[in-house]
C-alpha cells in the first residue's frame, strides 16, 4: 500500500520543478546538507539550527524561530571524475546538477512553547554516467549509467520544555527511484551483438527524526537522531522489446549527530559536530529480476564524520559563514565500482547571508576534493580514479 497518493507527489515535484534532476553524491550517495547556513559551514549545524532548516539537522532549534518562515534555495554541483585503468582512459560525463529545498515553520502565536514546520529535501541522490566505450572496455560489468533520487517531505514539531532545553521530532515520508542503463553482449555473433538494458524502480517509505537542543548565553548542545528506513522498489527491467517486473530493496542507514557550539561573543559562533552513520544496513540488495543475481554484495561499513564550521554576524543585516568536514567512504575496496566512485573527502566551504527590504539572501561556494581511489587488479575496472565537486548554493529566506 502506497503511504501518499502518487499524484500529491507529481505536484510537489513539479511546483519546485523538481523533475528531471541529475543528482551527484556527497557521502556515498548522501547528498549535501540542506539549508544555506547549514552546507556554508559544511554542515556543522546540529547546535545552532535557529532557521527553519532545523528540520532536517535538529527540528528542536525551531523554538529559536518567532513568527513565520519560509526558506527556498537549491544547491548546483558540477562533478568531475577522472579514470584511469589497463583498458580506458576518460572521464564521466560531466553535467550541472541541481539539488533544490523547501522549508517553512512558524510559531503559533508569540506566547506559545510550540513550533510547526514543513520540509520538502532530497537526502539521497546520485548520478553517474560513463561512456558505452567505457563499459566495453570493463566487460559490461557495471551499468554504464546509474542514478537514485530520494525526495523527503518532513513534516515536524518542537516543544520548549524549559527556557534552555528544546525537543523536537519529524516524520520523513521518503519516495525514491532507481534507474540503471546497460549494455548488454548477446552471443553468438562474434563479435558479440549489444542490446539495450534498463532498470526503472521506485519505492514509498517512512522514518523519523528527533532532535534535543540546550542553549546557555555562551554555548549550545544539540543531539539529533534520523532512523534508517527500508525502501522496497517495484518496477520494470526492459532489454529489447522484453519488459518484465523488477523488485529491488535498499536499507538506508541510521544516522546520530551531536554538536557543541560557543559563541565567545554575540558576533562569533564556532561549532564542532560529530557524526555516525550506519552504512553496514547495506550489505547486499536483494534484486528479483528474472536472469539477473540474486542479489548485488555490498558490504559497507559504518563510518564518522567531523565538521567544524563558524558564522560571524558583521552587523544586523550581514553574516559571514565558513566549514570544513572530513567525510570517510563506507565502500569497500572489495566491493566498489566506478557507478558510484567514491572515496575519502574533505569539502570547504563559505558563504554570506545579506537582508534587504525584499527578504535575505544566501550565497555561498565550496569544493569537494576526493582521496585518489585505487582498484588492484583483479577486476575489469582496476586502476586509478580522482573525483572533484564543485558547488555554489542559492538561498532566499523571508520572515514575517
Amino acid at each position: 500500500m502506497e503511504i501518499i497518493n502518487k499524484k500529491l507527489f507529481l505536484v510537489i515535484w513539479t511546483f519546485a520543478f523538481f523533475f528531471n534532476i541529475s543528482f551527484v553524491f556527497a557521502q556515498a550517495f548522501k547528498n549535501p546538507p540542506e539549508g544555506a547556513a547549514a552546507l556554508s559551514q559544511a554542515g556543522a549545524f546540529i547546535a545552532q539550527s535557529d532557521d527553519a532548516s532545523a528540520i532536517s539537522h535538529n527540528p528542536a532549534g525551531l523554538t529559536q524561530i518567532e513568527g513565520q518562515q519560509f526558506i527556498i534555495g537549491s544547491a548546483f554541483l558540477y562533478p568531475t571524475t577522472e579514470c584511469k585503468t589497463a583498458t580506458y582512459d576518460g572521464n564521466a560525463k560531466e553535467a550541472l546538477a541541481y539539488l533544490p529545498y523547501l522549508f517553512y515553520s512558524t510559531d503559533l502565536g508569540k506566547d506559545s512553547p510550540l513550533r510547526l514546520g514543513l520540509g520538502i529535501t532530497f537526502p539521497y541522490g546520485q548520478s553517474t554516467e560513463w561512456s558505452k566505450t567505457a563499459a566495453r572496455n570493463w566487460l559490461y560489468s557495471v551499468p554504464y549509467y546509474s542514478s537514485m533520487q530520494t525526495m523527503n517531505i518532513s513534516p515536524a514539531m518542537a516543544f520548549r520544555i524549559t527556557p534552555s532545553l528544546s525537543a523536537g521530532a519529524g516524520l520523513n515520508i521518503y519516495q525514491s527511484t532507481l534507474n540503471m542503463k546497460y549494455i548488454i553482449p548477446v552471443s553468438p555473433p562474434i563479435p558479440p551483438m549489444e542490446v539495450p538494458a534498463k532498470i526503472d524502480v521506485d519505492g514509498t517509505t517512512t522514518g523519523w527524526t528527533a532532535g534535543l537542543l540546550y542553549k546557555q548565553q555562551r554555548y549550545s548542545i544539540g543531539l539529533r537522531y534520523k532512523s534508517d528506513f527500508k525502501v522496497e522498489y517495484d518496477g520494470d527491467f526492459k532489454m529489447g522489446g522484453t519488459k518484465l517486473p523488477a523488485e529491488m530493496e535498499i536499507n538506508f542507514p541510521d544516522n546520530i549527530g551531536i554538536g557543541f557550539a560557543i559563541f565567545p561573543n554575540d558576533k562569533l559562533k564556532i561549532e564542532l559536530d560529530g557524526e555516525w552513520f550506519g552504512y553496514s544496513s547495506i550489505k547486499r540488495i536483494p534484486v528479483s529480476i528474472t536472469g539477473f543475481p540474486p542479489y548485488i554484495e555490498k558490504n559497507w561499513d559504518d563510518i564518522y564524520t567531523i565538521a567544524l564550521g563558524t558564522e560571524y554576524k558583521k552587523s544586523e543585516r550581514t553574516k559571514f559563514r565558513g566549514g570544513i568536514i572530513y567525510i570517510p567512504t563506507p565502500i569497500p575496496d572489495s566491493t566498489w565500482d566506478p557507478s558510484l566512485p567514491d572515496a575519502n573527502s574533505v569539502v570547504i566551504t563559505g558563504g554570506g547571508e545579506f537582508s534587504t527590504k525584499i527578504g535575505i539572501f544566501n550565497l555561498l561556494a565550496g569544493i569537494h576534493i576526493f582521496d585518489e581511489k585505487e582498484i588492484a587488479k583483479g577486476v575489469p575496472y582496476d586502476g586509478e580514479y580522482k573525483s572533484t565537486g564543485y558547488f555554489i548554493n542559492i538561498e532566499y529566506k523571508k520572515e514575517f
